[in-house]
């Protein structure tokens, strides 16, 4: 037997004192709020950590620059001292986990997805990488290109994962990755565990069986909120925090690992005589033979990543679960007598042969060759698809679950009661079952039985959907439509959804809609009226369920278009120039700028109805109204009662000293040559109030000259006059008539 080689260096020691002491959950925070005196940098910086395999040169991406890499004999990173994880930080840098760059660690930097892959294949000590040819998404020049190829050839990753590894990875994406990487990935997940969050909803169905596992043993404990927050982004000092929650303990090749507490990671041969305390034992990477005689152990024992693991057990052993993931082949021998509660074959590699005796054997492996022989079960799930499994014994009862699509199971012993849910499965052996009960279709069955029954799900054959809804929708009025569901034999579970006008509605969407006979789904819809809305609207409501017998989804879609009975145009218009008289002033509340002015003003609708709504006239078919509170001219066409507005221009009116006074005038001169003072020159000039010297004029030039001296508009500013741009006030002088009314408010 060869000696035990580890994937650490350096002795046990238990990390958790700091951040217990500490008395906050920081290790789990999915905010900063509880690092004192720490601030997330930006997350563009490149992580440090993670820019390359160990015992490789360390580039920084995107620019590609080599980083100063420091030992962790040299390091002495400022940005750990004082850190609410500093204890499980200096434990990553002396295992080599982290390696920090220019002299920092970046600890509170978002993990991407390239980092954690990365720390995690150092932890388990990856050497073998897999073809990733296939993943268009990571380049080859990647610095992180072979840390993703040893994470697929771990099973850390798929073969098809379509992500970006260079970005932030999330806390429910972590959640998976921990879970792969020790195995908690059970045929049952816990899912009470997750009752306390209640955004733990959000996640897939295998990041909410991952958080279940990590929060049932106390790795995972979410925020001081109650919350999980699996969208968020996790720290790197989050991240190794709880990696070491999960193994505080990396023992040296000439370390006792019997006395040790908590768990451990052994990456060589090992063997074992005696009973342990608490705390899993993980065997990973380069554990390739491992022998235990006399071992008794509470909890887990796993195998993960090895190529070609050799496992062997006597007949003093008890174990309460032994999970086996080995990225090759593994086989595992059990003498008689020994013990096994729990099973757990899992990942996607070489074969599994398994020689001796297990209570409940779980299968969430997939595409593995399998062989049980000597078992006498109690149960055997198989939740994994695409497996070959051959089972020389006996099992109480088997489940084949509706995931476990394309099983081959041969069956050489006795079966009380299988169920088989997965589709396409194919049962056959020399053995005998009490019952089978088949839920899926395309299955191939040859293993004799007692008794054979069908039970394949019609899912939503048969079943209707009626909508009721009223005539129409009365003017100011809500929409009550409601459904009735008939022809419905058996109650299913199914997602439910309402549209209107051929849109999902947001948050009227339900995943868990219980259809039972004679249910009813009802909503009330309310309408924002307003003088141009739709004349009708379309209710729909789709019935979807997934016939795990089909593997399909099923849908059932109903809608209906219900009128909508409008207020007159004389009601908006109405409701218009009350609001609109209400709303428009003569006081000058802006900041005196002009850009205030540019961004404030009435809408073009609202000065028709304000003008329109008074009553004003005019001489001629123009009427300008001079609005003092946004500095703005607004020239109309037409006549009482019927004015449009043609043109808005931006205007300087009078001082705070010297305001343009209110009030209706009209216009009384034109001058082209304007005014020539010792001081400034304004033209041209259009007079209003008669017989003042009130008029609207340009901006001040220099006497004589067409340099301005004075360019302030926007904001009150004049002696009384309305100041304008050249342009303006020359379409003014060419176009408004004498006579023309003038309206100062």
């Amino acid at each position: 037997m060869s000696k035990r080689l580890f994937c650490a260096f350096l002795a046990a020691a238990m990390l958790l004192s700091s951040a217990a002491a500490a008395g906050t959950d920081t290790a789990d925070a999915s905010t900063e709020t509880t690092q004192t005196g720490t601030a997330v940098p930006d997350e563009n910086t490149t992580a440090g950590d993670a820019i390359a395999p160990a015992g490789r040169a360390i580039t920084v991406v995107p620019t590609a620059e080599p980083l100063n890499e420091q030992s962790a004999e040299q390091a002495a990173f400022p940005d750990m001292t004082g850190h609410w994880a500093e204890a499980e930080l200096r434990r990553a840098v002396e295992l080599n986990l982290l390696k920090g760059a220019d002299g920092k660690l970046l600890p509170d930097h978002a993990v991407k997805s390239s980092e954690a892959l990365t720390i995690l294949n150092r932890t388990l000590g990856a050497t073998v990488a897999a073809d990733i040819s296939g993943l268009h998404q990571v380049p080859q020049s990647a610095w992180y290109a072979e840390e993703v190829a040893k994470a697929v050839h771990l099973g850390l990753i798929d073969p098809s994962d379509t992500r970006n590894f260079d970005t932030n990875a999330t806390r429910a994406e972590a959640f998976v990755l921990l879970a792969r990487a020790f195995v908690y990935e059970r045929a049952e997940s816990p899912d009470d565990a997750l009752s306390a969050f209640p955004d733990a909803g959000s996640m897939t169905d295998e990041q909410r069986r991952a958080a279940a596992a990590l929060v049932g043993t106390g790795i995972v404990k979410g925020d001081n909120k109650g919350a999980l927050n699996p969208s968020a982004k996790l720290t790197r000092a989050e991240f190794v925090t709880m990696l070491l929650r999960i193994v505080p303990n990396f023992p040296a090749e000439k370390d006792d690992l019997i006395p040790l507490i908590g768990g451990a990671l052994i990456g060589s041969d090992t063997a074992l005589n005696s009973a342990l305390p608490d705390g899993d034992r993980v065997f990973a990477c380069g554990a390739n033979e491992i022998v235990l005689s006399g071992v008794s152990a509470t909890d887990r024992f796993v195998l993960k990543g090895m190529e070609n693991a050799s496992f062997r057990a006597d007949s003093m052993t008890s174990l309460n679960l032994l999970a086996v993931d080995a990225a090759g082949s593994a086989t595992l021998t059990l003498a008689d007598g020994a013990s096994v509660s729990t099973l757990v074959l899992a990942g996607q590699g070489g074969a599994v042969t398994y020689l001796g005796n297990a209570q409940n054997i779980e299968i969430t492996a997939s595409n593995r060759t399998i062989r049980l022989s000597g078992v006498q079960a109690a149960s055997l799930t198989v939740t994994g698809s695409g497996n070959t499994i051959v089972v020389d014994g006996s099992a109480a009862v088997v489940s084949i679950a509706s995931t476990a699509v394309n099983t081959a199971l041969t069956m050489n012993g006795q079966v009380d009661t299988m169920t088989v849910s997965g589709r396409g499965a194919k049962i056959d052996g020399t053995g005998k079952a009490g019952s089978i009960d088949v839920r899926a279709v395309g299955s191939e069955i040859t293993l004799a039985a007692d008794s054979h029954i069908e039970n394949i799900d019609n899912g939503l054959a048969g079943v209707t959907l009626e909508m009721g809804v009223p005539t129409k929708v009365t003017a100011g009025g809500q929409l009550v439509t409601q459904v009735k569901f008939s022809g419905v034999t058996d109650p299913k579970l199914c997602s439910a959804q309402w549209y209107r006008d051929g849109k999902a509605m947001d948050g009227f969407g339900n995943d868990s809609f219980e259809l039972a006979a004679n249910t009813v789904s009802k909503i009330t819809t309310g309408f924002e009226f307003t003088k141009d809305m739709a004349k009708s609207v379309t209710m729909g409501f789709k019935l979807t369920y997934f016939n795990h017998s089909t593997g399909e989804n099923e849908e059932r879609y109903v809608e209906k278009t219900v009128p909508i009975e409008n207020y007159s145009d004389e009601w908006y218009y109405q409701r218009d120039v009350n609001r609109i008289m209400a709303l428009v002033s003569h006081e000058y509340k802006g900041n005196y700028t002009a850009k205030y002015a540019i961004n404030n003003d009435y809408k073009d609708y609202e000065k028709e109805v304000w003008i329109n709504a008074k009553g004003y006239s005019s001489k001629t078919n123009y009427l300008i109204w001079i609005n003092r509170a946004y500095q703005h001219v607004n020239i109309f066409t037409g006549s009482a009662g019927n004015w449009k507005l043609h043109r808005s221009t931006l205007v300087g009116t009078g001082a705070d000293t010297s305001p343009t006074p209110t009030g209706l005038t009209t216009v009384s001169y034109k001058s082209a040559a304007g005014w020539t003072t010792e001081t400034y020159t304004c033209k041209p000039v259009v007079g209003f109030y008669p017989g003042t010297g009130y008029a609207f004029h340009s901006r001040l030039y220099y006497p004589g000259t067409t340099k301005l001296m004075d360019s302030s508009i926007g904001y009150p500013i004049s002696h009384g006059c309305i100041r304008m741009y050249d342009q303006d006030i020359k379409w003014i002088y060419d176009n408004i008539p004498i006579g023309t009314a003038v309206v100062i408010f």
